[in-house]
């Protein structure tokens, strides 16, 4: 995740929608309350471009790790979980990061913070079986794990209409699997590249656009016409190589639309344009660095 405050909203809706796949939504309330402080402390406090969080079900319990690439030392950190367990008359009323700290240790059965090389690791194990809400120091310790130290470039759609994002999405979804099937049965390998060269570009982007479609999603949802999303690029200068491949591989499908050899349609023409719009942006902004142009702004300059 972008180490933005927009990105919060969509790592609350991450653990929600993970835990009720999980059928355990007796636990969206203190786990998604936790992450929300977890996420807004890694946008804040860390300095970090961005940060990973992980959900794992374990047997008796469910476990929460926010990974940061901040330089807050763990102590640092673990001097704030110490503050947490203190009365509430005698915690600093000013640190954001010791009431979120504070929150997460009396929710938690357990949990600890470890230090990484190039980061932090806050983690917390949630039961069901937990209802006391009595706040306990973390576990502190450290780690042989290290972190992708890539440097990390954050693209910004600004004005985004999320539901051609959504449009965008279903539509390259259908392509590739119509692919899939036709190189499966008509022994065409043409089909089958294009379709692995989509696969390739959802897999390489996968954490920042899953993101991304959470939030197009709940904006949706909202009835709000327009969000911002941020999309994370740990190697900008191979984006025009992406957009490049993924527009070479939907044309083909289009192509091969035209032919009548895919039951599939191609996207209509606002999406096609939005589309335009997008690679755009993560070209221009990836390999200038120049700041993001709006969609409405960009619409009014066509």
């Amino acid at each position: 995740m972008v180490a933005q405050p927009s990105s919060v909203p969509a790592v609350r809706r991450f653990v929600d929608d993970a835990l009720t796949g999980w059928g355990r939504t007796d636990l969206v309330d203190d786990v998604g309350l936790s992450v929300t402080e977890l996420a807004t402390n890694a946008t804040l406090h860390s300095d970090g471009s961005f940060f990973d969080v992980e959900l794992r079900a374990e047997p008796d319990a469910v476990r929460l790790s926010v990974v940061d690439r901040g330089s807050m030392p763990t102590r640092a950190v673990a001097s704030r979980g110490e503050l947490a367990v203190l009365p509430v008359e005698m915690r600093d009323a000013e640190s954001m990061t010791g009431r979120g700290l504070f929150i997460v240790s009396a929710l938690a059965a357990r949990w600890g913070i470890d230090d990484l090389p190039g980061g932090t690791r806050v983690w917390a194990d949630f039961a069901p079986e937990t209802v006391e809400y009595e706040p306990s120091a973390p576990e502190v310790r450290g780690t042989d794990q290290t972190l992708d130290d890539a440097p990390v470039q954050v693209i910004e759609l600004v004005g985004c209409p999320p539901d051609l994002l959504r449009a965008h999405d279903d539509n390259l979804a259908d392509i590739a699997r119509e692919l899939r099937l036709f190189g499966a049965t008509h022994d065409d390998p043409t089909a089958v590249r294009s379709a692995e060269r989509i696969v390739e570009i959802v897999r390489v982007s996968a954490l920042s656009w899953d993101a991304a479609r959470l939030v197009a999603r709940h904006a949706v949802h909202d009835g709000r016409p327009r969000v911002d999303v941020a999309i994370a690029s740990s190697d900008p200068d191979d984006m025009p190589r992406k957009v490049q491949v993924l527009r070479d591989a939907v044309g083909t499908a289009e192509r091969m639309m035209a032919r009548g050899l895919l039951m599939t349609m191609p996207a209509p023409e606002p999406v096609q344009r939005w589309r335009d719009w997008v690679e755009g942006e993560l070209v221009e902004q990836a390999t200038t660095g120049r700041p993001p142009l709006s969609y409405a702004d960009w619409e009014a300059s066509r």
